[in-house]
């Protein structure tokens, strides 16, 4: 371990930093309610919001998160545009019917909440934006085909405890095992899990109390504006043109060799926990040498579907001044720095009169885990290079097929057939596998 990581060994568990720092992680008002207040969230993006399945998972993990959590749960939201409110049992329902009956082509926007009104910060609560499917089938002027049904965007679900509950093991238990629930029921393509501060329902006035609290404590996650952080998680590719007057001849919502870049697709960075889908665990070598790489016993590293759960330590850190930045989390960043933006946006909606995670604050955020030493990011490519070896990320049903060759699915006995690029992968229906997911096996010409 290098001086830098070593200049101090304070470790505050959760009970003491919670019993030490309440106050200086809150904004208490005047009628002593709060409008921040210290939590563990969970935060994750996945594809097929839109789709029957993923809406089932999304039920699912609403549903688990009300089991847990349920008797806290007063307040939230059934639209997007919906007014914050009280919910009763027939409100409840009619959030979850949302969830269940809202068409393809229309995203879900909806909360389940502790709070009593939009002003206070929930201690407890869950809400999600969906993706939407294509409504029909959409020819461009340049010739290239979206067909209808194709998903436009990621999805995103975040969930909040709060902090006190992981000061107890029986708690932290309870935000671990939902977490690993959500990945198990949803397609997940990466998120991060942690302390965060979280604000009430009208966070675009606490923006600058949540900066001014990140920057104090490391291991706080700038969280408030979430849903903004789908696309990073979302790469495209392209040919043609792509310009104020041109438009592609082709798009693709996955990186086709030999293509031209449009999103690289990034993770926000490094927490107590970071998820990283497929295509990130491909970046750095795959699942042995993410292992290898994070071989240390207090790191967890643990694969649940399309998804790898990284655990920096045994409980989140806070980074209290005291403690500097939480050891575990330098050793995770080491590795994972790479998959990171180098040019990230703003993590706040712009504000010219508060200071707040602006793209110049949210560069020197994410890079905070760096060592002074550390090389710069990488640019992405601005072609996407050939897939090595056998790392081809599986597919799930209902997609079209990425690269022309040969597949097999555990959804039904004798799955291998053939498909053409292009060529959409049929759904398994009523498989005891659930989802559907097409593994590469090799191309028509080659066994490799």
């Amino acid at each position: 371990m290098s001086d830098v990581e070593n200049k101090r060994s304070v470790v505050l568990e959760p009970f003491a930093a919670h019993a030490r720092y309440f106050e200086d992680l809150s904004v208490r008002m005047p009628d002593n309610s709060f409008a921040v207040r210290p939590g563990v969230i969970g935060t994750i993006y996945f594809a097929g919001g839109s789709k029957p399945d993923g809406r089932r998972g999304l039920l699912a993990c609403f549903d688990r998160f009300d089991e847990l959590f349920g008797e806290h749960l007063i307040s939230g939201k059934d639209e997007d545009l919906a007014t914050f409110g009280k919910k009763t049992t027939k409100g409840v329902e009619k959030i979850r019917k949302t969830i269940s009956e809202t068409p393809e082509f229309m995203d879900v926007s909806v909360m389940r909440s502790s709070a009593p009104n939009p002003t206070t910060a929930p201690e407890y609560q869950i809400r999600t934006l969906t993706g939407r499917a294509n409504p029909e089938d959409y020819e461009a002027p340049t010739g290239y085909k979206v067909p209808k049904g194709e998903e436009m965007e990621l999805s995103y679900l975040k969930f909040s405890v709060p902090m006190e509950l992981v000061t107890r093991s029986e708690g932290l238990e309870q935000y671990e095992s939902f977490l690993r629930y959500v990945c198990e029921q949803l397609d997940v393509r990466g998120g991060y899990g942690g302390l965060s501060a979280v604000t009430a329902y009208n966070y675009h006035n606490w923006q600058a109390q949540e900066w001014a609290i990140a920057e104090r404590f490391s291991g706080i996650e700038i969280d408030c504006c979430a849903h903004l952080g789908s696309e990073e998680y979302d790469p495209v590719s392209y040919e043609g043109e792509e310009g104020e007057n041109t438009m592609p001849t082709a798009m693709y919502r996955y990186l086709k060799p030999y293509t031209k870049v449009h999103r690289w697709g990034f993770i926000k960075g490094v927490n107590w926990y970071t998820l990283l889908g497929d295509v990130f665990v491909e970046r750095l070598g795959g699942d042995a040498a993410l292992r290898k790489a994070l071989d240390r016993d207090d790191i967890g590293v643990e694969r649940i579907n399309h998804c790898v759960l990284v655990r920096a330590g045994p409980f989140p850190r806070l980074g209290a001044p005291e403690e500097g930045l939480p050891e575990p989390y330098i050793f995770v960043n080491k590795v994972l720095r790479v998959l990171r933006n180098p040019k990230p946006d703003g993590l706040h909606f712009y504000d010219p009169h508060l200071p707040n995670a602006n793209s110049k604050h949210a560069r020197s955020w994410q890079a905070r885990f760096d060592l002074p030493n550390a090389p710069p990011i990488p640019e992405p490519p601005k072609i996407v290079p050939p897939r090595p070896g056998k790392m081809r990320n599986s597919v799930r049903g209902g997609s079209p097929c990425p690269e022309a060759g040969w597949w097999y699915t555990h959804a039904m006995q004798n799955s291998r057939r053939y498909f053409k690029q292009g060529e959409i992968m049929p759904v398994v229906e009523g498989s005891s596998w659930g989802w559907t997911y097409w593994i590469w096996e090799h191309s028509q010409d080659s066994s490799s």
